[in-house]
């Protein structure tokens, strides 16, 4: 992005009120004429100063290449020059991922304390955090919005100095999120006529009054639409016609293609047509990208792929590729920031350059971009399991990848619907993993869900079922972490038959495929089948690898979760081995796993706690923590929501209660996050924060009665037919890895005893009990099988328990 920053260096506790700095669209767009109207209202619904007491936002609606984004910049520039406001932010606001990137590179350029490149749920609060305690008079534009359920999470709370602009076609916007709107609408023939004769200056004609005329014409035959004008005067700045009376003339002669379906459809013919076949290739595969940042590296990878005939041109970076990206800038289709190396283009540009493609080039294209992203995307390695380490890479060129997938969403329900490609599928399956590691559960089972649609097109058969095997994987995975046991089993089991029939087979996938079973089967508590399977996890590993010539360690993930199930079968000391073994391994291993190595402390943690030794569980789980942030992984992540969990439990069984109280509203804040997708998660953070409350002897009745509204509430969202709500048990029955076990005394009934004589009913939420029994009498140490809650905290957020690609 552009910008102009005066001062930087502040953080969300200590404001800066002198900040001085401008995120603009790096490609800026056309030079505005006119709207000074607009201008003007503007002004009266945001107020010129921004120092009006109360929150105000505009919406400017209306067609595709009217001006809306142009309009907007002009404003906020102007408005930051004339010290109007101290801070201008431009989010691009089409897509939840889009939004994502933009609060990311915002938290980071405002140098928020926190921020992290890969952390964008906290980067969300973080900004969200600045627009309300900032000094600042601020102006955000969200552009090109289109769902007001996409931007609602990324909405300013109210700020007395903070304002508003949308950009976006869909007028309901207006209404639903803004204060007021605007239309902006086509220019009439008159103005359309002098905005052409704007952007030409002296380029013109010396027969003035000719050239006016020929302007009229064309801005009556296009409608006064802005971005078409524009496209004129870019196609007589390119120096083929010498007037505009000369390009009037000839377009308006020019037979009109049979699938014209308007004026504007045709002038993007003819400008589409009237390019080199390198440019024309260039422009196809942009037109499939994310429009707004496509960065250049793109077009040169690195390595020299196998490219398709069309893009041989991409090889020679200094001419030919030079020439076709001037050629389109020169056109006014594409531009280009060299500062940033990024590409941008219109919406409306790409929609008319695929729709101008006959069904078997639009296929070819959609190929070529394929496999042009496919070249810069992280690979792949069976054998390692997990995308950690290229988390940042993946995030690169995730709007893009998303975007492919998009279009051939939408393909599906033309005439002629787009057929996959191997590469796409592998891509997806690829991204798949990189979306269910970020917890981004829904998006990942709506592309798999797409690709396995995807799949369907391919010839091979044998590359069909081996690609539908890995994406069965995802999603088994994926519905494991949403509490859906049975499915998951299913679908794994479903998933390794595929595996185990192909030849010949591929052990390391086998492998991965069987620890992804047990890892089911032991959020099922069926911990003597789930020990099975890691054993033919085992086996399958070292025969990968005995083929290969080779002896390697078995993979710390798997070992880790081999350690959970033990914990499950109460063989403690077998269980602490291997978490002692898996540790070294990690501490040995370059780059170091720091989300294997925090879940196996994790365990240890776990493990303390089963055995009654709950400072060193409070130490461990600390560990696990201390693991998990030191690889910059984000804070808002389930899995240290159940860390948090953890060491709030262990902090209540020691009487620690202040300290429990934090731990849990700290873990509450990340369960909010996902409370749709694991309610019973979020469930029993709230209520058990309202023993820690009532064992605190804390007076608010109503806040312990309130907590434990919306405990109940988020337990029945997964389960209606529940009749008790009021033991952790109740909640625990239905979080994956909680051990079912009759027998199971310690924690749950210790707090439904604590329920009966303490806050049942609410009236007596308050009240110390001096005669409280002694719980250790009641239930003494050694008759604790397993306590429910050790397991409890294993979320099912804890991707790393998962360590499979397939």
């Amino acid at each position: 992005m552009n910008d102009d920053t005066k001062s930087l260096g502040m953080s969300v506790g200590n404001p800066r009120p002198k900040l001085r700095y401008m995120r603009q669209p790096p490609n800026r767009t056309t030079p505005l004429f006119g709207r000074l109207d607009v201008f003007i209202r503007l002004d009266e619904i945001l107020g010129p100063d921004a120092r009006d007491s109360s929150f105000k936002s505009v919406a400017l609606h209306g067609l595709g290449g009217v001006g809306k984004s142009c309009i907007a910049s002009s404003y906020a520039e102007n408005k930051f020059s004339e010290k109007a406001y101290d801070v201008v932010l431009w989010i691009q606001a089409e897509k939840d991922v889009s939004l994502q990137q933009s609060f990311t590179d915002i938290a980071l350029r405002l140098e928020l304390s926190g921020a992290h490149p890969k952390s964008h749920d906290e980067n969300r609060l973080l900004v969200q955090h600045w627009f309300q305690s900032t000094q600042c008079k601020w102006l955000v534009i969200y552009d090109n919005v289109e769902s007001a359920n996409v931007l609602m999470p990324y909405w300013p709370r109210s700020s007395s100095l903070g304002r508003v602009i949308i950009t976006t076609r869909n007028p309901l916007l207006a209404l639903d999120h803004s204060a007021s709107g605007i239309e902006i609408t086509s220019w009439d023939v008159d103005n359309g006529a002098k905005f052409l004769m704007f952007l030409l200056k002296e380029r013109h004609g010396q027969d003035t009054s000719s050239e006016n005329l020929s302007a009229r014409k064309l801005s009556e035959k296009l409608g006064g639409h802005p971005l078409a004008i524009s496209q004129v005067a870019s196609l007589i700045q390119d120096g083929k016609y010498n007037t505009i009376r000369d390009f009037t003339n000839m377009y308006l002669e020019n037979p009109r293609a049979v699938h014209a379906r308007d004026e504007l459809t045709a002038l993007w013919g003819f400008a589409f047509q009237s390019l080199e076949k390198n440019g024309f290739s260039l422009l196809g595969i942009i037109s499939f990208l994310e429009p707004d940042n496509i960065p250049l590296e793109i077009f040169t990878p690195q390595f020299d792929p196998q490219l398709p005939p069309d893009l041989i041109f991409l090889k020679d970076k200094s001419t030919r590729f030079s020439t076709a990206l001037r050629e389109l800038t020169t056109l006014g289709l594409v531009k280009c920031d060299k500062d940033s190396s990024v590409l941008s283009v219109h919406r409306l540009i790409q929609a008319e350059f695929r729709c101008l493609l006959e069904p078997s080039r639009r296929q070819r294209v959609y190929d070529d971009a394929v496999t042009l992203l496919s070249c810069v995307v992280p690979k792949d390695d069976d054998e390692s399991g997990q995308l950690y380490d290229r988390w940042e890479g993946f995030n690169r060129y995730l709007q893009h990848a998303l975007n492919l997938r998009d279009i051939f969403e939408e393909e599906r329900k033309s005439q002629y619907p787009l057929k996959a490609s191997k590469a796409f599928c592998n891509m997806m399956n690829s991204y798949q993993r990189y979306l269910y590691e970020n917890c981004a559960f829904e998006e990942c089972e709506r592309t798999c869900a797409l690709n396995r649609n995807a799949i369907s097109t391919i010839t091979t058969a044998e590359e069909r079922i081996d690609l539908e095997a890995t994406i069965m994987s995802h999603q088994a995975q994926v519905a494991e972490k949403l509490g859906n046991i049975e499915q998951a089993l299913n679908i794994c089991q479903q998933q390794i038959n595929i595996r185990l029939n192909q030849s010949p087979p591929n052990l390391i996938l086998i492998a991965w495929s069987f620890c992804n079973l047990g890892i089911a089967h032991s959020s099922a508590n069926n911990f003597e089948k789930a020990l099975e399977d890691f054993e033919q996890s085992h086996k399958r590993w070292d025969a990968h690898f005995s083929e290969k010539g080779e002896r390697r360690q078995l993979a710390s993930s798997i070992r880790v979760s081999e350690a959970r199930c033990m914990i499950g079968l109460e063989r403690f000391n077998d269980a602490e081995e291997i978490l002692d073994m898996t540790i070294a391994q990690i501490k040995g291993e370059s780059p170091v796993n720091f989300g294997t190595k925090a879940y196996a402390y994790f365990c240890m943690g776990c493990l303390d706690r089963c055995r009654r030794r709950l400072e060193s569980a409070e130490e461990h789980f600390m560990e696990a923590q201390n693991a998990w942030r030191r690889g910059e992984q984000t804070r808002l992540h389930p899995f240290n929501a159940g860390i948090l969990y953890n060491m709030g439990a262990c902090c209540l069984e020691q009487g620690k209660i202040e300290a429990a109280i934090k731990h849990f509203r700290d873990s509450l804040e990340i369960t909010s996050f996902y409370h749709r997708l694991m309610p019973v998660e979020h469930g029993r953070n709230l209520f058990k924060l309202s023993k820690a409350m009532i064992q605190n002897g804390d007076e608010s009745i109503m806040e312990v009665a309130d907590l434990r509204r919306k405990a109940e509430a988020c337990l029945k969202s997964k389960q209606p037919g529940v009749n008790d709500s009021s033991t952790d048990s109740a909640y625990d029955n239905y979080i994956p890895d909680i051990p079912l076990k009759p027998n199971f005394t310690a924690k749950s009934t210790l707090l439904h005893f604590m329920d009966s004589t303490l806050c049942s009913p609410f009236a007596a939420a308050c009240r110390r009990d001096e005669q409280q029994p002694n719980t250790d009498e009641l239930y003494p140490r050694e008759s604790i099988s397993l306590p429910v809650v050790l397991l409890a905290a294993l979320l099912k957020g804890a991707s790393d328990s998962l360590g499979s690609v397939t």
